[in-house]
């Protein structure tokens, strides 16, 4: 009884709100201003998320199948810690980004269309996400008290498209996808060229110093 009487109770309250509601503000006008700035404020929402993700994606470039997508060269400052030149293919300005460990990491975000994208021979596309450092020892990693990690381009993870679109358990226009350089040694003065294929990313040695490192993975 006591559920169905706190039903009643609400259900009563309900009534008497409606009524007032009708009774005193109650005009048709005012309904279709209200529908109408509804309308319009979805239309506003609607816009902005649209240009949101077209600026998103101008971010990205078709997966490339001949040239490299960058070139990152090491400087040694200090044991442990380096300065990572990164020259981007189609950019004329290069990055410094402060590298400490033993090896260096890079990740990329990949977009994959799927659904009418796909059908329509959209290209996949790809924008450089991350570069970092990582300590062999697991002691300095674990205590490590600096960023080990650079982002390479500028937008927020709240709007981040590449994010949204991996949160999509079924994506039925774009798929997330992640390609991810691990566990690379670093050296003074080694330059690498970074190649992609659909597959995934692949490291280039360019002078005898990036040889040797890549030798020490073997």
């Amino acid at each position: 009884m006591q559920y169905q009487g706190l039903a009643g109770l609400l259900a009563l309250v309900a009534v008497i709100l409606v009524v007032v509601a009708l009774r005193f503000g109650w005009r048709p006008d005012w309904l279709l201003g209200w529908l109408k700035g509804w309308f319009l404020s979805l239309l506003l929402a609607g816009g902005l998320i649209l240009g949101l993700t077209a600026w998103e994606l101008q971010q990205f470039r078709p997966l490339p199948t001949e040239q490299p997508v960058a070139v990152v060269e090491f400087r040694e400052l200090a044991p442990q810690q380096y300065e990572a030149i990164l020259r981007i293919a189609g950019e004329e300005a290069e990055s410094q980004i402060l590298i400490h460990g033993d090896m260096w990491e890079l990740d990329v975000q990949v977009l994959r269309w799927r659904g009418l994208g796909e059908a329509l021979g959209l290209e996949e596309g790809y924008r450089l996400n991350r570069l970092g450092g990582r300590y062999v020892a697991f002691e300095q990693q674990r205590n490590v008290a600096v960023a080990l990690t650079a982002r390479l381009h500028a937008t927020p993870t709240w709007r981040d498209l590449w994010l949204w679109v991996d949160r999509q358990s079924d994506p039925k226009l774009l798929e997330a996808d992640a390609f991810v350089l691990r566990f690379m040694p670093v050296a003074n003065g080694a330059r690498f060229a970074i190649e992609i294929a659909p597959t995934g990313l692949t490291p280039v040695p360019l002078n005898p110093a990036a040889v040797e490192a890549i030798k020490r993975l073997r």
